[in-house]
């Protein structure tokens, strides 16, 4: 028989009596609590309370059910609520039937190639948006990845609940060379002054404070093997390797007009809910007019961390606006210049430039703000190039000695 226990309110006069009787009739009673001068709390089994109605006849107290637990009322539940159950089951189904299944792939490492194209390469390799995680092979797509791509150097691939990740490093991988055919110099790419230099590899052409143009050779890849009487025997070619840093001056110019228009928001903000499942996408809001601006904040369906399903959903937030010409204040005009001009810094140093000199001057007339000027910056250069090869000296004999 299913298990189920009921908590009983036991109240009167021969409260003690009942509970005597109970036991007389081999009935098991649990959790006996006084909880006040005629009244006392009992759990017993279901199938015991249907006995008790002749003892509570002949004692005279009265019975309240206070609570009712255990699997039999779980099951007398699910009975009286037969389609929520139902729901639940196929809910549980259809999870269960999703996990089995692909639903994210992420790739990260690669900046060669785009992740677009890689996709297509995976797509070509029959993987795909829901498709059944037994049929995929890690290993097999991480070699069909290095031998399609030769920039990619090494791949991993993983699949975690139901998602693939891939993780690339990418890198030059030139065919094998013989050493003197592999030999380059480094040659400058701009105008300048030598900040800083420090050799590895090859023969230093010029030195720190030297003056050197666009295209100059700046570190050549011939090495001279000189004898003790330094006199050059032989070349010896290499890859030259140096870091090369030379100071010079960036021109920069900006300008924007001081008649600007400002957005003026207007009314409240109006939220649209949206569901995406896959590559289907519902909107519920409307059209979106002229003088409106739209936020969407997507939030997709996770279960675990690497549980994903291919549904989400978001809001879509649209308030509208109107449109103010206003003229800025040369104070707010040279502030906008100044913020302008630190962006552009600010890509600089991105790039790995020094900004040692700032000569820019802003001026602001009736209508325009102007930025003119140059920056005194100090940027690594050194291209690499082939390395033009000379004849060997002629060898001496003991007669030229």
């Amino acid at each position: 028989m299913i298990p189920g226990f009921v908590c009983l309110s036991v109240t009167g006069e021969q409260r003690e009596r009942f509970l005597n009787l109970c036991r007389g009739r081999g009935m098991e009673l649990k959790r006996i609590v006084l909880t006040g001068e005629k009244e006392l709390q009992v759990t017993m089994q279901v199938r015991d309370f249907f006995r008790i109605g002749p003892l509570r006849r002949k004692t005279g107290v009265h019975i309240h059910i206070l609570k009712k637990r255990g699997p039999l009322f779980f099951l007398l539940w699910c009975r009286l609520h037969k389609r929520l159950m139902a729901g639940l089951v196929m809910m549980l189904l259809v999870i269960c039937f999703l996990s089995t299944r692909l639903w994210s792939i992420q790739i990260q490492g690669n900046i060669m190639n785009p992740t677009s194209q890689l996709l297509e390469f995976l797509e070509d390799q029959g993987i795909s948006y829901g498709m059944n995680k037994k049929k995929i092979h890690c290993h097999a797509l991480a070699e069909a990845m290095r031998r399609e791509f030769p920039e990619i150097t090494w791949v991993s691939a993983s699949l975690a609940g139901t998602k693939l990740s891939f993780e690339i490093r990418e890198g030059n991988t030139p065919p094998e060379e013989s050493e003197e055919d592999a030999a380059c110099s480094l040659f400058s790419e701009i105008d300048g002054v030598v900040e800083r230099m420090v050799t590895r590899k090859g023969t230093p052409l010029v030195r720190t404070g030297d003056t050197v143009e666009k295209g100059q050779e700046l570190v050549s890849g011939i090495l001279n093997i000189t004898d003790d009487s330094q006199e050059v025997v032989r070349y010896e070619y290499v890859h030259a390797d140096a870091d090369i840093y030379i100071r010079h001056k960036v021109s920069y110019y900006d300008s924007f007009s001081r008649n600007t228009e400002k957005k003026i928001l207007k009314g409240k903000e109006k939220k649209y809910f949206f569901l995406r499942i896959k590559n289907l996408f519902l909107d519920l809001s409307w059209a979106k007019k002229k003088n409106e601006d739209r936020v969407r904040t997507e939030y997709p369906f996770q279960v675990t961390e690497h549980f994903y399903l291919p549904l989400s959903a978001g809001i879509i937030t649209a308030q509208e606006y109107t449109l103010r010409k206003e003229t800025l204040t040369e104070k707010d005009a040279k502030k906008q210049a100044i913020f302008r001009l630190h962006n552009y810094e600010e890509k600089l140093i991105q790039k790995g430039v020094q900004i040692s000199e700032n000569n820019v001057k802003i001026e602001i007339n009736h209508q325009d703000c102007v930025s003119s000027g140059t920056l005194t910056v100090t940027e690594k250069t050194g291209r690499e190039a082939p390395t033009e090869k000379k004849t060997q000296p002629k060898e001496r004999t003991p007669e030229d000695g």
